[in-house]
């Protein structure tokens, strides 16, 4: 009989479950001595959606059976995942098993929504922190505990559209690597017509920050004092600039003055040359009859590479069971293991073999992308970063809008930040 998870109605209808399995690899390990159920939450939609019902089916058919373990998956849409994750913690109904993104960890441990996992836990799942990518494992671990093992990363990088490449003259197999080329290089794509834009990026949402974190690190390499009562030396001087060059794109008509909420579409429709985006849209693209892109890592508009990653993690909420907690950490090690499934629909793996991996390499645009995972930065372990990047966002956006000037916006996003770690 076919597994079928749970879904939480969303309202959002592109974002839907597509009800496509994909197929994983058999099952390894030692078999445990006891049954037990384990209620895992993830927000994963769409192609992801399938793939994350494809692995617990996987994990329930041959080691879950094995183990006499069965892992209870529902899919709550992400728009809706921690409204709905956080009431959970609260009300002592939260599930045994959940994802969490890597700046949302802090803040779940400073409520106590989530336990650590000990010493004797990492050990019997076979989890050792030398086997991840560092900046991953590091954003798992608060005040010197551990409260998430990664599963993967989707640091911020570019597609570009191979076909305009040829049209207006460049190198199809030469992508931008620095700020000055993606200027030719949108220049040279946004002459071939009107409706044609040479680089896209969000105006609007989350990725406004993240856009904005990984060129701002490429100027200074932290966004808070060290003591985090502040902004850091320099931040002033750094966003400035970054600020300054994205918003110059935009006035050239480089890159669209309207935010384009599904820019997947113009995209393939040969009409964005470049669009800073992450790993997770790859499927969409790589589905795609006809469409000739690549893949790159974020060009290097200041003077270290550097962008923008989060990640997502396993944890365990407060209140799971020792049975359950025994048989999600079965789990964890089994899908550890099993990250070259993972990473097919849109992911680094966060587990170095994996990456190392002859199948994995062979990828393509994963790859690629994983190959600079030592420029991947993660923003600040805090409980607040989640209200700091609100702040980041907010302000960003108002630049686009032409609501503020660079430097009126500069200037109330220090003030802002500062009042929220103020309130700490």
């Amino acid at each position: 009989m076919r597994y079928s998870p749970r879904i939480m109605p969303s309202p959002r209808g592109r974002h839907g479950l597509a009800l496509t399995a994909m197929i994983a690899t058999l099952a390894s390990g030692t078999t445990l001595s006891y049954a037990a159920d384990v209620e895992f939450w993830s927000p994963f939609t769409g192609p992801d959606g399938a793939t994350i019902e494809a692995m617990v089916q996987e994990y329930n058919d041959t080691r879950g059976a094995e183990a006499d373990v069965n892992v209870d998956l529902l899919i709550v849409p992400w728009d809706q995942y921690y409204t709905k994750l956080t009431v959970s913690m609260a009300s002592g109904t939260a599930p045994d098993l959940s994802i969490a993104h890597s700046h949302r960890v802090a803040g779940f441990v400073g409520q106590g929504a989530l336990t650590a996992f000990s010493e004797d836990d990492l050990k019997t799942a076979g989890i050792e922190g030398d086997d991840y990518i560092e900046a991953l494992w590091n954003a798992g671990s608060v005040e010197g505990e551990r409260y998430a093992v990664p599963i993967d990363a989707f640091p911020r990088h570019i597609y570009y559209n191979k076909k305009l490449f040829e049209e207006a003259g460049l190198d199809p197999e030469a992508p931008p690597r620095t700020l000055q080329e993606l200027r030719a290089a949108a220049e040279a794509i946004s002459a071939l017509g009107d409706d044609v834009y040479g680089v896209y990026f969000a105006l609007q949402g989350s990725s406004t920050a993240r856009d904005f974190y990984s060129i701002y690190w490429q100027y200074t390499p932290e966004l808070l004092s060290e003591d985090q009562r502040g902004v850091a030396d320099g931040f002033e001087e750094a966003a400035t600039k970054t600020l300054t060059q994205l918003k110059s794109f935009i006035d050239e008509g480089l890159a669209p003055a309207q935010n384009i909420e599904d820019y997947e579409g113009p995209f393939i429709q040969d009409r964005i040359g470049v669009a800073i985006s992450q790993i997770t849209e790859l499927p969409l693209f790589r589905d795609t009859e006809g469409l000739d892109y690549g893949v790159s890592p974020m060009p290097t508009f200041g003077d270290t590479p550097a962008t923008f990653a989060l990640g997502h993690n396993f944890a365990i909420p407060t209140g799971t069971s020792d049975e359950a907690r025994e048989a999600a950490l079965d789990f964890i090690s089994w899908f550890s293991a099993h990250g070259y499934e993972w990473a097919v629909g849109g992911k680094v793996p966060a587990k170095l073999a994996v990456i190392e991996s002859d199948e994995f390499k062979a990828l393509g645009p994963q790859n690629i992308i994983a190959e600079r995972r030592d420029i991947m930065k993660l923003p600040p372990i805090i409980a607040v970063q989640p209200e700091i990047d609100r702040v980041v966002q907010e302000h960003v956006e108002a630049v686009y809008a032409g609501q503020l000037t660079v430097d009126d916006a500069v200037s109330r996003m220090k003030m802002a930040i500062e009042d929220v770690l103020a309130s700490q």
